[in-house]
């Protein structure tokens, strides 16, 4: 039987819905083992209760980091910080993503653990739809691949759920020296375009899923902090970015048709 690892990183939430998006997923991979291996912010509340709910089989617990100094180095923002995104955030859910792509080599490395592809889960992210497919998208892809969301996708793509092999997904630990590249650079940050830059510059292929619409269990509504501004080329960029997901999309839908 091959497995996924299930990666949640960060702070713990426990929704209702997410859990019913979770059964879906368990029901779409049934031939498959789901092992969540999570990585927590320290000092939180409902740990034992969530390590049930979610039959929790690894974690550990980790520490925030101060990001004030890379923060204050950011020069251009787009529209939606501070109100679909706050870059302290941004910085702290890297931070714990890559952490937990630590521990989870640890746990194989010490458990002898096979793991054949891994995913990154939110636990405040739901369906909009039935979910078709999923399982017969992730056995296409190879290394080198990451299988993303259907939606979600406005200045790059969504970092809130993908999929990819065991070997490629170790590629992303390095993505925080990517943002420092980015910030010096005088590139405007936002988390959609930093990760498909990241992604496109590394030679990670993205793929589509079929139908898998995904939406967030709650959203905050803000201003942005910071000089909300796109430099030329960032966003000739971001229109490729955006007009390649389209394609990879249609491509996905043609595939179903013609299969």
């Amino acid at each position: 039987m091959k497995n996924i690892a299930f990666l949640v990183s960060g702070n713990i939430r426990i929704y209702e819905k997410n859990l019913s998006f979770l059964e879906n997923l368990k029901k779409e991979f049934y031939n498959y083992e789901i092992i969540f291996v999570c990585s927590f912010w320290q000092n939180q509340k409902n740990l034992d209760e969530f390590n049930k709910k979610y039959k929790v089989k690894f974690f550990n617990q980790i520490k925030e980091k101060d990001w004030s100094n890379e923060i204050s180095r950011i020069k251009y923002v787009t529209g939606g910080e501070n109100l679909s995104y706050k870059i302290q955030n941004v910085f702290h859910m890297w931070h714990s993503i890559t952490e937990n792509i630590e521990f989870l080599e640890s746990v194989v490395k010490k458990n002898n653990l096979k793991v054949d592809y891994v995913c990154r889960f939110r636990t405040d992210i739901m369906t909009l739809k039935e979910i078709k497919h999923l399982k017969k998208d992730l056995e296409k892809i190879e290394n080198n691949q990451i299988l993303f969301s259907s939606n979600r996708h406005f200045r790059g793509i969504t970092d809130l759920f993908f999929i990819g092999k065991y070997e490629t997904f170790f590629k992303i630990k390095n993505i925080l020296n990517y943002f420092q590249k980015f910030i010096n650079d005088e590139r405007v940050f936002d988390p959609e375009y930093i990760f498909y830059s990241f992604i496109t510059e590394n030679d990670i292929k993205i793929k589509i899923a079929y139908k898998l619409d995904i939406a967030l269990i709650r959203i905050e509504e803000a201003k942005p902090t910071k000089k909300v501004f796109v430099p030329f080329k960032d966003k000739i960029k971001m229109k490729i970015a955006k007009r390649k997901i389209k394609i990879n999309k249609l491509l996905s839908k043609f595939r179903y048709i013609f299969d």
